[in-house]
């Protein structure tokens, strides 16, 4: 049976069949060497923090990518402890694939989009820098007629559920707060549809820039970045999308203002591969640690929503029981924990890592270290790093503390 399985594609961290260029080159070479089909969900390389709200989001896109590669006697084989090259070196000699193709997590820009020798520390400079334009996406493969056939896989393996590690959440949309801003499920038709109706069936869109810091609903922002942390939705995709929008109604705020924010995750993640380790130390890419003041109890009290600042606690509430949090929030929750209680803010991005429904390492630090005065804002270079007014923050944003009493 094994022997017959020519053609590996490793999903690593990546859910979807739509924009998955590795994906197609397997699905062509298959055809072209007359040879079956075969695909592994690995871990991704690396470590990575991932809680039970995002480990709920995968579990169901990866139920539902299952489905479809059943439905064209494709197997896919779950190895949710092992890296591709773990699960290979752990069971070769049944797998044995002639070659194998990796699916990792695609970005805007195949190559440095600046040379890395003179890549910028401020996402204004990147963005007037760059030298190349974003990659199309490009569209799912035509899976008939590669089945390998399913008969005899041991059923373990084909068992496409991982279980989130909380006896307060199943791998099902039924476990979501009924409050939370994010009540989606995590499959790919479910990023494809949200896709759909922010940009499309809806005037979200147009309206992005100017609701973008709301606090409360589904509509408020494009809620898209939690399928961009499972990889069920490709950047690549949205942004040719937002063109698709521009070029039927025209560019406005909304729409150039949802690609800027496209961009700042690019620059996010080249930033991290041009500093490397330093990206993440306690200094960041200003080497300059700041001070703090590590307090376990302190810090103990915030992961419970103790933080002393109701507002704080609020959004605290928020991000434990689904997951989600706001832009907004983030930005005020971070300055708090930095500012006011003085603790590590390593200490609050790791824990953010753990918890946020789309959390990716680099963006996540990035922008941690933006507020902790030692990132890429270029108000910190001098030394004066960004913080908030919290209660002149409340009177803009959440004046009448709809926000607060949701979540109280």
């Amino acid at each position: 049976m094994a022997s017959a399985i020519t053609i590996a594609v490793a999903l690593e961290g990546q859910l979807r069949l739509d924009d998955q260029p590795a994906f197609a080159a397997a699905v062509g070479l298959a055809r072209q060497r007359g040879a079956r089909l075969i695909v592994l969900a690995c871990r991704p390389e690396g470590q990575r923090l991932r809680g039970p709200h995002q480990r709920r989001l995968e579990a169901e896109a990866l139920s539902a990518l299952q489905g479809r590669l059943t439905a064209a006697s494709i197997p896919l084989l779950h190895f949710p402890q092992l890296s591709t090259a773990a699960a290979l070196a752990a069971h070769g000699e049944l797998l044995r694939p002639e070659v194998v193709l990796h699916c990792r997590e695609s970005w805007l820009f195949d190559d440095w989009p600046i040379a890395p020798d003179s890549f910028p520390r401020v996402f204004a400079d990147f963005r007037r820098g760059l030298q190349q334009a974003p990659l199309p996406p490009r569209p799912p493969a035509d899976l008939a007629g590669l089945g390998a056939g399913l008969e005899g896989w041991p059923q373990a393996w084909l068992q496409a559920q991982p279980q989130p590690q909380s006896p307060c959440l199943a791998p099902d949309s039924d476990s979501v707060d009924p409050r939370s801003a994010f009540p989606f499920r995590g499959d790919e038709a479910s990023a494809l549809a949200r896709l759909q109706h922010y940009l499309f069936d809806t005037d979200g869109l147009r309206h992005y820039k100017a609701s973008r810091n709301g606090l409360v609903g589904t509509e408020f922002s494009s809620k898209l970045s939690p399928f961009l942390g499972i990889g069920s939705l490709s950047v690549r995709r949205i942004w040719a999308e937002v063109l698709r929008y521009q070029a039927l109604h025209g560019a406005d705020e909304g729409s150039e203002w949802l690609k800027q924010e496209l961009l700042w995750r690019e620059f996010f993640l080249w930033s991290e591969q041009r500093h490397g380790a330093a990206f993440h130390d306690p200094g960041g890419i200003q080497g300059r640690p700041p001070s703090w003041v590590a307090d376990r109890e302190r810090f103990r009290r915030w992961t419970r929503a103790d933080s002393g600042h109701p507002l704080i606690d609020a959004q605290l509430r928020e991000l434990l029981a689904t997951g989600y949090l706001s832009n907004r929030g983030r930005q005020w929750v971070a300055s708090h924990f930095i500012h006011e209680l003085q603790l590590p803010w390593i200490w609050g991005a790791r824990w953010f890592e753990w918890l946020l429904i789309d959390a990716q390492p680099a963006l996540n630090t990035g922008n941690w270290a933006y507020l902790a005065g030692v990132g890429s804002d270029p108000r910190s270079f001098g030394g004066t790093p960004r913080r908030f007014n919290l209660e002149g923050q409340l009177q803009r944003y959440d004046p009448l503390q709809t926000h607060r009493q949701r979540w109280s």
